[in-house]
């Protein structure tokens, strides 16, 4: 049966399979990173939502002002992000008029 498919459409289908099969183990990798980040906890708490909250500010609008990328300011926005530059806690400070320990707090691990 599968003799009777052109070549070309043999190699479609083939891709097709092969990033169906990516997509999923790439999902199966976010929800096991997922799981793993809520059992250790994190270490560095991240303030940006509270203080964007107290100013009344989106990320969008924290993005185009500080030339953060807008992803970078999700992930700390919802705590999941694992590494920052310097360069970007330099201008969010700078744009939220505050400390980084105002920003950034240690928390002692559980």
């Amino acid at each position: 049966m599968l003799e009777d498919i052109p070549h070309d459409q043999r190699l479609k289908m083939s891709s097709c399979r092969s990033l169906c099969t990516h997509k999923d183990l790439l999902q199966v990798f976010l929800i096991s990173c997922e799981l793993i980040c809520s059992l250790v906890g994190q270490m560095i708490k991240c303030h940006l939502s509270k203080l964007m909250g107290e100013k009344k500010l989106k990320i969008v609008d924290v993005a185009r002002e500080t030339g953060v990328n807008r992803g970078t300011i999700t992930r700390l926005y919802h705590e999941t992000a694992s590494r920052i530059e310097l360069d970007s806690i330099e201008a969010l400070c700078r744009y939220l008029n505050c400390e980084v320990g105002e920003l950034f707090e240690y928390v002692e691990d559980r």
